[in-house]
């Protein structure tokens, strides 16, 4: 039953009253039916041939099923049963027929609490499923984080260290193709001229790594910049002629935002780059007051969104995963867009 505590609230409740009310009125009908309503007789009689003594106090069952689910629809049949026991007991010639009436009156209650309990179950899942994804929100946040900082720091030796001593080795080439005196054959600086110019390309592809991996342009001046370095490259070294189009008031994130919205970017145009055929490309940041929308459209072959982003996956096309599960991290929502030959859309809308 219900605790003390629990009644308290329920009496305090206009809903209670009501059903009391019409409870009280329901037994009043019953108990001077003969006197004050000598219409009832038809519908008590039929009462009383179908073992249904009581049948109107459904109405206020019902009333309180909806209210207050099953504690308040026990408590009503309490309280119904209660009031029409003297009268089952007073037209009735057995103890079967007065367990039949109370039987069928139990059916009710029976479903209401089975129903409920029903609910009760789906609602603990759907939290159970909340909370599920919550603790996987954290994981991935965990796990991004962590991947970030990592590649910051393997960025960091990449540009501090080895692209420093390539260009050591670079320099010392150098100094036999410079240095004559006669004391280097022809073959000798030729092998030297083919060391320096790998070991230059191989410092270029070492530094470009290290951008791709943490572009220092982001932590120095921000995420616009970045953006732009991106569509920059993008158009130097793939010719997609890619735009930035800022529009609102341009503003400062939590570093950890701009970071995941940079790799949104990142991830959006590399899908452009490898899958798309695309000619030309948009990056669209709209900053609104309490929103920031980030769109990257393109004008390629698109696909059918048919094709599920887990079949995506399983063909090793990430990009798109990626972008969304970065959004989920923002509690942002992402949206794509495309058709076979119209071109992709990716939109991701976060609040802050």
């Amino acid at each position: 039953m219900m605790s003390r505590s629990e009644l308290g609230r329920l009496a305090r409740n206009v809903h209670f009253w009501i059903i009391l009310i019409i409870t009280a009125a329901i037994a009043i009908i019953y108990y001077e039916w003969s006197n004050w309503f000598p219409w009832f007789w038809r519908y008590f009689v039929f009462e009383f041939a179908n073992e249904l003594i009581g049948s109107l106090f459904f109405i206020p069952f019902l009333y309180a099923s909806l209210v207050f689910w099953w504690r308040g629809s026990l408590f009503v049949w309490v309280l119904s049963q209660a009031a029409v026991f003297p009268l089952l007991l007073y037209y009735r010639s057995s103890i079967e027929d007065v367990l039949i009436n109370v039987a069928l009156s139990f059916v009710p209650l029976t479903a209401v609490m089975i129903i409920t309990m029903e609910l009760k179950w789906r609602e603990r899942q759907r939290q159970i499923m909340v909370e599920r994804e919550r603790e996987r929100q954290v994981y991935m946040s965990e796990i991004f984080r962590a991947q970030e900082n990592e590649r910051q720091r393997i960025a960091q030796e990449l540009h501090d260290d080895t692209t420093q001593e390539l260009l050591v080795i670079a320099n010392r080439a150098q100094n036999l193709v410079s240095g004559d005196h006669g004391q280097s054959s022809p073959m000798v600086r030729e092998q030297a001229e083919w060391i320096r110019d790998a070991v230059l390309k191989l410092s270029e592809n070492v530094r470009r790594l290290s951008l791709d991996l943490r572009p220092s342009v982001l932590d120095d001046i921000g995420l616009v910049p970045a953006v732009r370095w991106l569509a920059d490259r993008l158009n130097q070294e793939d010719g997609i002629n890619t735009k930035v189009v800022v529009s609102g008031q341009e503003r400062k994130l939590r570093p950890e935002a701009e970071v995941t919205i940079f790799r949104i970017i990142q991830e959006a145009l590399n899908n452009v780059r490898r899958h798309s055929q695309a000619s030309e490309a948009v990056v669209t940041l709209d900053f609104a007051p309490q929103s920031l929308k980030i769109t990257v459209q393109d004008n390629g072959n698109g696909f059918s969104l048919k094709e599920t982003l887990s079949s995506l996956a399983s063909k090793g096309k990430l990009g798109l995963i990626g972008v969304q599960q970065r959004a989920r991290l923002l509690n942002g929502t992402c949206v794509i867009c495309s058709q076979p030959g119209e071109g992709t859309s990716v939109s991701v809308e976060i609040a802050g």
